[in-house]
């Protein structure tokens, strides 16, 4: 089975109303789009997209769901779309690597930044991701502004870089698309349901302008 579209989020939540059923084909800004729950953290979601992409042979796969902001301007529930992602939590320059590269087993190393599928969207803005093990609290932010000063981020997720990497590995363009769930202040959503409504409605729509815009042939197009 192939689809053009593989639509993968962390948690249920973070996928359930954007597609009209997950597991199985469905039609979508007229593309042929799977959506899969994938899990929490890099190995959860990296092996499991990793065989989603060898079992769908995708097109493009599409990242959804929640992350944190670093950036001060971002506002809880604001959409943003990673034009780039990065590990934040694997720092081997000590051996000579960039932040966020490693060594692979071909004797090559890791792109320390993977670039992204990112085109403009209006009301939703361009940031970069970084991705580690951890959920960003606020002290964390406040003890390593090296974050922001050095990397440049400006929102955090648990599972970019890995969905990234699986898509780079397997030469298929990669987007990400986030809710703020988190401000950089740590403040998060009074009415939780409330704000899971209109982050699904907000994805869904940001979603199909993603899936309508005209691309260019690039490595990061659709």
């Amino acid at each position: 089975m192939s689809v053009d579209v593989l639509l993968v989020a962390p948690l249920k939540h973070e996928l359930e109303g954007i597609l009209t059923k997950l597991n199985e084909p469905v039609l979508f800004a007229s593309r042929r789009v799977i959506g899969l729950v994938v899990g929490v953290g890099k190995i959860a979601s990296g092996i499991a997209v990793a065989h989603a992409i060898a079992t769908y042979k995708p097109a493009v796969v599409v990242l959804v769901g929640y992350c944190g902001a670093l950036e001060e301007n971002l506002a809880i529930g604001d959409i943003v779309c990673a034009s780039k992602v990065v590990q934040y939590d694997l720092d081997l320059r000590a051996f000579g690597l960039d932040w966020g590269s490693t060594f692979l087993g071909d004797g090559s190393h890791a792109p320390s930044f993977l670039p992204l599928y990112c085109p403009a969207i209006e009301g939703v803005k361009s940031v970069v991701m970084g991705t580690a093990d951890r959920f960003l609290v606020r002290s964390y932010r406040e003890e390593h502004p090296e974050l922001r000063e050095v990397l440049h981020l400006g929102c955090s997720d648990m599972e970019g870089y890995a969905v990234a990497f699986a898509c780079h590995a397997a030469h298929v363009s990669c987007a990400m698309i986030r809710v703020v769930s988190d401000d950089a202040a740590g403040r998060r959503p009074k009415q939780f349901p409330a704000f899971v409504r209109e982050a699904t409605k907000g994805l869904r729509n940001t979603l199909q302008l993603l899936l309508e815009s005209p691309s260019e042939k690039s490595p990061t197009s659709l």
